[in-house]
């Protein structure tokens, strides 16, 4: 009978745990999807130096809005000025040959803006009255050269004799220090074949100071010497000839002074270094 009972007891008991809720249950579980396989990582590589970014190791900063930028004519420091002067040098170097060369007529970079100061002046010996102030004026005067030597004569050809650096004499017209004062004097020879008759072959030699701007480092002054002879004098001397009937011209010799032996106040004779006096007038 006992047995029957605890029989009973368990039967009674077995659906109340049945239909009670189960936390392990299967249906209540949430299961993350399955992971995708990882794809292959590229090979790591090292390396000593830093990442370089495309527009270089060095970016200049861009420009405000409403700056200024900078021009070839403010102050530059002492690296970049002789940079420059340099620059200038060997463009006159290379340039000044082809002064007159007919293939460089139609060239726009004898007179780059980065060698000539776009205030540059330019000066002519006498009896030439001639001056400009500005890179325009000096470009035009240079192209008036050019085409009136080929007007007047053929086979021209310019030729670099010396090119040196000259001294600058301290004064008040220059206060910026002797390290920034630099020029240059440079020799030229000109020949050509005058295209009037007699057609002799002539040649003129010229001599030109150059000087840098002792702040950009820019041709600021090109100051034309001498020429010798002037330009035009050959043509003038056939025309007086050939249209006016005038015997050529003679050289003219220059008298050298008569030298006489000056007496001392003791009676003797005394003069210069040479212990000789040179004078035109025997009285003096």
């Amino acid at each position: 009978m006992r047995a029957n009972n605890a029989r009973q007891l368990a039967t009674r008991a077995r659906p109340a745990l049945c239909g009670a809720p189960c936390c392990a249950s299967s249906s209540r579980l949430t299961l993350a999807p399955p992971l995708a396989p990882a794809a292959p990582s590229a090979p790591r590589r090292l390396s000593l130096l830093a990442h370089r970014p495309p527009g270089g190791f060095f970016t200049p900063p861009p420009p405000q809005p409403g700056s200024t930028p900078p021009s070839l004519e403010d102050e530059v420091d002492d690296r970049e000025w002789e940079m420059r002067v340099a620059r200038g040098m060997l463009h006159l170097r290379e340039t000044l040959p082809l002064l007159f060369d007919p293939a460089a007529r139609d060239r726009d970079d004898l007179f780059p803006p980065d060698v000539y100061s776009k205030n540059v002046t330019l000066k002519l010996p006498a009896p030439l009255p001639f001056k400009v102030s500005s890179l325009h004026g000096y470009t035009v005067a240079f192209g008036i050269a050019r085409n009136g030597m080929q007007a007047l004569h053929t086979d021209l050809k310019t030729s670099l004799e010396r090119m040196s650096v000259s001294p600058v004499v301290p004064s008040s017209a220059h206060p910026a220090p002797a390290a920034r004062q630099r020029q240059i004097r440079i020799l030229l020879t000109i020949h050509g074949r005058p295209r009037l008759p007699p057609h002799h072959q002539a040649t003129w030699h010229t001599s030109s100071l150059y000087s840098f701007s002792p702040y950009s480092g820019l041709i600021a002054h090109h100051e034309v010497e001498t020429i010798r002879p002037l330009p035009g004098e050959g043509v003038a001397e056939w025309l007086r000839q050939s249209l006016f009937g005038f015997a050529p011209r003679k050289p003219e010799l220059v008298e050298e002074p008569v030298v006489y032996p000056r007496a001392s106040a003791s009676g003797g004779e005394c003069g210069g270094a040479d212990g000789m006096v040179r004078s035109a007038r025997r009285d003096e």
